[in-house]
């Protein structure tokens, strides 16, 4: 089982404003009266014991202007982002600025056209998946039930233990069901004859 984590959504709806209001003031210093081209991409994240968060991606296409990556550096460093480095992309040279688990740069495409884009941390609505409690325990069993055999009274699915992951990948025993395939989730199974 999995709680949502208080707060979760408001945090992701700070930090994407945030992130966006950053990548605009970068815009206006690199092209000022440019109007980019605004593209934003959520991102879910899985651990493998089933903590899920989102993570925010926007990209800014500035057609017709001619920025360079030097000078965003000096933007970035002038607006407070540290580790600024300088790099090399596919369109020639690059930036990269980090701050507070926030990620700024920009890069040429291969058309030529400046992209400034940022990425936020993630946040995490989620937290680590733990296993729902028993469906069945020796003492709650009816007489002539017995605990599944398959399950042991837990009720869900033995291999990803009621998650639907395995790993990241969907679980090939239960296929999301979650439940265990012989009781269907009760724990129990009938005695024979």
């Amino acid at each position: 089982m999995s709680e949502e984590i208080e707060g979760a959504a408001e945090e992701f709806e700070r930090s994407a404003n945030w992130l966006r209001s950053e990548l605009r003031a970068l815009v206006a210093a690199l092209a000022p009266g440019v109007e980019p081209a605004v593209e934003e991409r959520i991102q879910e994240r899985r651990t493998t014991r089933g903590a899920m968060g989102r993570q925010l991606t926007v990209t800014m296409t500035l057609a017709g202007a001619s920025c360079a990556a030097g000078a965003a550096s000096e933007a970035m460093a002038a607006a407070g982002w540290c580790s600024v480095e300088a790099g090399e992309g596919p369109g020639g040279p690059s930036s990269k600025a980090r701050r507070d688990g926030f990620e700024v740069g920009l890069f040429r495409r291969p058309s030529g056209s400046p992209v400034v884009w940022g990425k936020a941390p993630t946040v995490w609505f989620h937290g680590r998946w733990t296993r729902p409690p028993r469906a069945a325990t020796p003492q709650t069993l009816a007489p002539g039930d017995r605990l599944c055999r398959m399950c042991d009274g837990w009720g869900t699915c033995g291999t990803c233990e009621g998650l639907g992951f395995v790993d990241g990948r969907r679980c090939v025993e239960c296929g999301l069901g979650m439940d265990c395939s012989s009781c269907g989730g009760s724990g129990r199974e009938r005695l024979d004859g």
